[in-house]
């Protein structure tokens, strides 16, 4: 019984370096949690169309990558055919280490439904050369009385690299 219970402790450990191997080469998967207030304005054209500005302030949640602050800013156009939106993100950990991200939506996504992606755009620290893309959904939460800003949050799915040790 003791050889049987060897070999299975022995194969699990097989089976859980071959899983490491296989997250390692396929890149991990990992959630994250957005909370901000976005300032959003909108102006109209003469042609129907509404461009618009849009700046974030904020925090992501993520046990995989660290906490941080964040700001968005960008903009787009909405228009009969759809929402196209870019934005440029800045995410500061703890350890003051950056990250880069960017939004770039098009009319043909499924924004209007509250979903996206964003990609990862380099980084400091152990933010550096990480590769990585997330799906997004969002929710546009009540207005906070005598705040002129739009609470949003975002849940992310995310793949690929995670942070490594900053030198």
């Amino acid at each position: 019984m003791i050889k049987n219970l060897t070999s299975l402790i022995g194969l699990g450990f097989v089976v859980v370096a071959m899983n490491s191997h296989a997250i390692a080469e396929s890149g991990a998967s990992w959630e994250s949690t957005t909370a901000v207030m976005a300032e959003i304005d909108i102006t109209e054209t003469g042609e129907g169309a509404k461009v618009f500005s849009y700046k974030n302030h904020g925090f992501l949640l993520s046990a995989a990558e660290g906490d941080g602050v964040m700001t968005c800013t960008g903009g787009g156009v909405i228009t009969d055919a759809g929402t196209m939106l870019r934005l440029a993100c800045e995410i500061t950990d703890r350890d003051g280490d950056k990250r880069y991200l960017l939004v770039d939506r098009s009319a043909k996504d499924a924004f209007a439904e509250g979903q996206g992606y964003l990609k990862s755009a380099g980084g400091t620290g152990k933010h550096a050369n990480r590769k990585y893309e997330c799906h997004y959904e969002f929710s546009y939460m009540p207005k906070i009385a005598d705040l002129p800003y739009a609470p949003v949050v975002t849940a992310n799915m995310c793949t690929g690299d995670l942070p490594g040790v900053a030198e």
